[in-house]
């Protein structure tokens, strides 16, 4: 079952998104929360149930949060990471119980053991990785897989056209160097723009 926001709440975070990428368009990277259908297909891209740490890279205006912590084991550790503070407190609102880290990907490593997380089992992601610099690709990517266990994995989405773009193409083959296994998973085409999925395996 895909959950459904009220249609205020969802307008909201819509203004709330579209004003931020007008303030700092680089690191917001889009101007509406990823669509209900796209957070599902990624939460059924990775085996939470049994997964006893989770990362979320990301979780911008909570799109994708909701669906992942309704998946989630009781006892299962769960922090989220976003390095817009604006978008890290209403996030913060919406889920009080649950831990919030302001801070870049490029320092995963750090908010991790800060937060008493060794080994991660899971990572999700929702950053524009296409839209980074070459530099913060690689670094990030670094701390991905450093932070991941054995047989660990990262799921992210991407669009076509950005995927098509030299930084894009970049983006895709740091993670075949940096994974064992990549595997793109089937369209989401109910979603703005349409989005494909990314199951990366340490």
């Amino acid at each position: 079952m895909i959950n459904r926001k009220p249609a205020q709440e969802s307008f909201r975070e819509h203004i709330l998104l579209l004003r931020e990428f007008v303030r700092a368009p680089l690191s917001t990277a889009t101007i509406a929360p990823s669509s209900r259908h796209l957070a599902h297909r990624m939460a059924l891209s990775v085996d939470l149930e049994k997964a006893g740490s989770v990362v979320e890279l990301g979780p911008g205006t909570g799109a994708l949060t909701s669906e992942l912590l309704r998946r989630l084991r009781h006892d299962a550790r769960f922090l989220a990471v976003e390095l817009n503070p604006v978008l890290a407190a209403d996030w913060q609102r919406q889920f009080p119980r649950h831990q919030m880290a302001v801070g870049s990907v490029a320092d995963l490593r750090q908010i991790c053991s800060q937060h008493q997380i060794g080994n991660v089992d899971c990572i999700v992601s929702a950053l524009p990785w296409p839209s980074f610099p070459s530099e913060l690709q690689e670094s990030g990517l670094e701390e991905v897989v450093d932070v991941l266990r054995p047989g660990g994995q990262m799921v992210t989405f991407g669009y076509h056209v950005g995927m098509l773009m030299p930084s894009g193409r970049n983006f895709v083959r740091l993670i075949e160097q940096k994974f064992r296994r990549v595997e793109r998973l089937k369209w989401v085409w109910r979603n703005l723009p349409p989005a494909y999925i990314l199951r990366c395996t340490k």
